[in-house]
């Protein structure tokens, strides 16, 4: 699947890619990071890119033999969450940009994404105070969160996808 310019919610996905992938390569310029991203199906402008990587705190480092690359400072690097730059980095504006789907199985949420996303998503759920999660596990597209109960299940599927309705109103 194709990830693009257009909305929120992509823009999201795809600055997670680009904050993972410059955390797993020496990428050394916005052309070598396009080609990685559009080797996974993400197409962007320079111009995007270039926001996109402003957005994460990506800066231009260089390794000990003096070549550049894109760097990410220990904690952005350790975090799966990342916020846009400028945001408050709710739980109600990730669901807005990132739950596409919610259901409960027993006492399982089963969350779906768009494509590279579930990660991010899991992480801003994982430091949630709001839900008394068992654990969660997170692929690509889905995140799955045990709950003590399945009505615990229910509701939490209920609020976040009231979390995301509330903000898309807006």
């Amino acid at each position: 699947m194709t990830i693009s310019n257009g909305s929120p919610r992509t823009a999201t996905a795809r600055r997670s890619r680009i904050a993972a992938l410059i955390c797993a390569h020496a990428v050394g310029s916005q052309e070598e990071l396009g080609q990685l991203l559009a080797a996974e199906g993400i197409h962007v402008t320079q111009a995007t890119l270039s926001r996109d990587l402003v957005a994460i705190g990506a800066l231009k480092g260089t390794d000990d033999d003096g070549h550049p690359h894109y760097t990410l400072d220990a904690a952005a690097a350790a975090d799966t969450t990342i916020p846009l730059a400028g945001s408050d980095g709710s739980l109600a504006r990730v669901c807005n940009e990132l739950l596409v789907r919610a259901e409960a199985a027993g006492n399982v949420a089963v969350l779906h994404t768009p494509p590279g996303a579930a990660q991010f998503f899991a992480g801003h759920l994982d430091r949630s105070a709001v839900f008394e999660t068992v654990g969660s596990v997170a692929g690509d597209d889905t995140v799955i969160i045990v709950m003590r109960t399945p009505e615990a299940a229910v509701d939490l599927c209920n609020t976040l996808l009231k979390m995301a309705d509330q903000r898309r109103a807006q």
